[in-house]
């Protein structure tokens, strides 16, 4: 009897369990999950209640409008395609002239330039800061604005020079006495601004093609400040245009010579007047020697050969008639005399009349006439004229002495 009890009182316990467990599940189910609306609703504070009201009445959320997109910034000019130079689609051209403003986009980084006064013919008052005889200044009064999100560091070196006969000019490094400001070098912060002078020195018959402003070497995009008949004058063929990308000079496997026998080689006589070329890759490089000065002279008192010794000097007008710039460094040069000794050139080379050494950027399309000097002894004479321009390839141009 009291087994039966027992188990009778368990099976009551189970029954009422599970009674109270259906009653939760059917309130649960009946209760609704609140719309967005009144989740709004519940958290939105409640108007007064109007005078008299026994009930308060809700008004309902002022629906807030979405918060408008921000704008796109404006997308930059095109390249011009039919110029030879700035083919980049990162290229941005504008017109070289004063009051100019032009934006160039690198990535995230933004750089504004206004050409706030170009000087044709500038003077300093600095007696040591003079253009050399047949030969003015040019300058070009800068403002820089930093739009981007970094810091940087701003100077003449990011500018560089073509005439409209090709030739490719560095600016002036450090000039002072300018009334119209001082050389420009700074770091910009983003949102920041500076402004100085960037002046480069031309012969006096040569005028500007344009103005490249070119903030970092690793990327494409430049700023192109082209002349207003820029155009018109690759058009009409006035300017230099690129050439077919052939070398010139008589095969190095053919040579028959102990040096530069690789195909790709390029040998041609060692005089005054001669040119010749050579392909490394797309990159083609053509050298003509405008003149050979066997023991010249410095107005340096600083830069004299040693005793029994003399410079040899040859004034070059290299051409870059490849796809890329280039940059041009006294390293690419090396003389052998006949006694078989070989020769670095002077870097000092200065105070020279047939010019200053050759080196500095040359775009594609561009020409740059400078010297190369090597001091050899007062009876040595050369065997050779070598230029390498890149030491990881086999392409060199000789100058043998015939």
């Amino acid at each position: 009897m009291r087994r039966f009890m027992k188990v009778l009182l368990i099976g009551a316990g189970g029954l009422l369990a599970i009674c109270i467990l259906l009653a939760v599940l059917i309130q649960g189910g009946g209760s609704e999950k609140p719309t967005p609306a009144q989740v709004a609703g519940a958290t939105t504070p409640t108007a007064a209640p109007a005078a008299g009201s026994a009930t308060p009445q809700l008004h309902e959320p002022t629906a807030t409008p979405p918060p408008q997109a921000a704008q796109e910034p404006t997308a930059a000019p095109q390249a011009t395609p039919t110029l030879p130079w700035g083919t980049s689609k990162e290229d941005v051209h504008a017109t070289l002239v004063e009051g100019q403003t032009a934006e160039l986009i690198d990535g995230k980084e933004v750089y504004r330039l206004t050409l706030e006064k170009i000087v044709d013919g500038a003077t300093s008052t600095n007696s040591f800061q003079q253009p050399k005889e047949g030969n003015r200044y040019l300058l070009f009064s800068i403002l820089i604005e930093n739009a981007g999100t970094r810091s940087h560091l701003i100077s003449a070196s990011n500018f560089q020079l073509r005439t409209v006969a090709g030739f490719d000019y560095e600016p002036v490094f450090a000039p002072v006495g300018f009334t119209e400001g001082d050389a420009l070098s700074q770091e910009i912060g983003p949102g920041g601004k500076a402004r100085g002078i960037v002046v480069f020195e031309l012969p006096t018959d040569q005028q500007p093609l344009f103005l490249k402003f070119d903030p970092n070497p690793i990327t494409s995009a430049e700023l192109y400040f082209d002349a207003p008949n820029a155009l018109e004058l690759v058009q009409s063929g006035a300017t230099s245009q690129p050439a077919a990308a052939a070398p010139e000079g008589t095969p190095g496997d053919q040579a028959g010579k102990s040096w530069g026998t690789s195909k790709n080689d390029r040998h041609v006589p060692l005089v005054a007047g001669q040119g010749g070329a050579i392909a490394d890759g797309k990159q083609v490089y053509r050298i003509t020697l405008l003149a050979i000065v066997d023991g010249a002279t410095s107005s340096n008192m600083f830069v004299q050969p040693k005793e029994g010794h003399k410079f040899w000097l040859v004034q070059v007008q290299f051409e870059n008639a490849g796809t890329s710039s280039t940059i041009l460094t006294s390293t690419e040069w090396a003389l052998r005399t006949q006694d078989g000794f070989d020769y670095e050139p002077e870097i000092m080379a200065t105070g020279f009349a047939e010019g200053e050494v050759l080196s500095g950027e040359v775009g594609p399309g561009g020409r740059k006439q400078g010297i190369v000097v090597f001091q050899i002894p007062q009876d040595a004479q050369p065997l050779f004229l070598k230029f390498d321009p890149n030491p990881f390839t086999s392409a060199e141009l000789y100058f043998d002495a015939q």
